[in-house]
């Protein structure tokens, strides 16, 4: 993972200026930067992500590596941690104010549009919830959690990690592009990213592909983006115990659904990590933020590079293969849900958020 991302990104951060990086490369000349660069979006992140996936498709990870590629979430969620340190607690009120009230809406419509459509074209109740959970919260993190909590099958759980994963790796290359055409800021598009993406780790990515940002301008898309996807993180118990409880209308065996099966064991921990790097920014413990510090310089480089890391992780584990085995139903219904969130939030900041924070 360190090396698709050493690739991808460069060494200069290493002291290695020899390898400027496969991001670097492609803006050198005018015409592939027209059309990698600024066309298609392509930056070290998502070219961590497609190296991470050719690797992890043709090579394929070998045994001895397995655990070392699922280490590939701690690299990101640590990297969420170190992002706190672009936020004061007047920013974080700002933005997470505005963010509840949208993505309390769209949980609330995703759910009920998810569990319907499943009933309608005939999948088990616990497959339907399960699947909700990942359209409406947090991807592939909500699938797992609510899982157990609604005795959903493991084929339940392949079907709807798959759907969602299969609609991840489509945005990563659609959002910018239709970004771009609609004329969206980058506050804008971190708003429509963080509502209408369903994974966290392709939030950041789809992030920091429109809007790279620098050390000393950071990326204000991920800055937006990041705050609404941890408020719908943190919305992950409710809707778990919500879901648990509808499921328990429809199952019919003896044992009672136990609701904290799977719940607290993946609550995000990290979130208050977040949080504490936003206390220690905004008392001024990290120095002053413009310009900034040497130490938020560090920690500034450390995120990026722990993103470029984990993100070259979650493209290893996307396998081809299993998307090609999803349900037709689940699919159905997963891209149905993805593109009805994505349709109605991009509608949302069209019409309602402004240009600037």
């Amino acid at each position: 993972m360190f090396l698709i991302a050493f690739l991808a990104r460069g060494g200069r951060d290493l002291g290695l200026p020899w390898w400027p990086g496969l991001e670097n490369l492609l803006a050198a000349g005018p015409v592939t930067r027209r059309v990698f660069i600024d066309i298609l979006h392509l930056n070290h992140i998502l070219i961590s992500i497609i190296l991470g996936m050719l690797v992890g498709n043709l090579l394929g990870i070998p045994r001895w590596a397995e655990a070392g590629i699922r280490t590939s979430s701690l690299f990101i969620k640590i990297g969420v941690i170190f992002l706190g340190s672009l936020y004061s607690i007047t920013d974080v009120a700002r933005l997470g104010s505005t963010a509840v009230i949208i993505i309390v809406g769209f949980i609330i419509v995703m759910l009920v549009f998810t569990v319907w459509l499943g009933r309608k074209v005939g999948m088990d109740p616990s497959g339907a919830t399960t699947l909700a959970a990942g359209t409406a919260v947090c991807g592939v993190s909500a699938i797992l959690a609510t899982a157990p909590a609604v005795r959903a099958k493991n084929t339940d759980v392949v079907y709807s990690i798959a759907t969602i994963l299969f609609f991840g790796l489509i945005s990563l290359f659609v959002f910018p592009v239709v970004g771009t055409l609609v004329g969206l800021s980058p506050h804008q598009f971190g708003v429509w990213a963080g509502t209408g993406i369903m994974n966290s780790g392709q939030v950041l990515a789809v992030c920091l592909t429109y809007d790279p940002g620098t050390v000393s301008h950071p990326s204000v898309s991920l800055k937006t983006g990041e705050i609404y996807n941890l408020t719908r993180v943190i919305f992950l118990p409710f809707v778990v115990l919500f879901l648990a409880l509808f499921a328990s209308r429809y199952y019919t065996g003896e044992e009672e659904v136990n609701i904290n099966t799977g719940l607290w064991s993946r609550f995000p921990v990290f979130v208050l990590g977040f949080l504490a790097m936003v206390l220690l920014t905004s008392f001024g413990f990290l120095g002053p933020t413009s310009p900034p510090s040497r130490e938020l310089t560090i920690i500034r480089h450390l995120y990026s590079w722990f993103f470029a890391i984990g993100l070259a992780g979650q493209g290893m584990r996307l396998s081809l293969v299993e998307l090609r085995r999803a349900g037709s139903k689940p699919l159905l219904v997963g891209t149905a849900a993805a593109f009805l969130k994505a349709l109605l939030a991009l509608i949302v900041v069209i019409l309602f958020v402004p240009r600037d924070p």
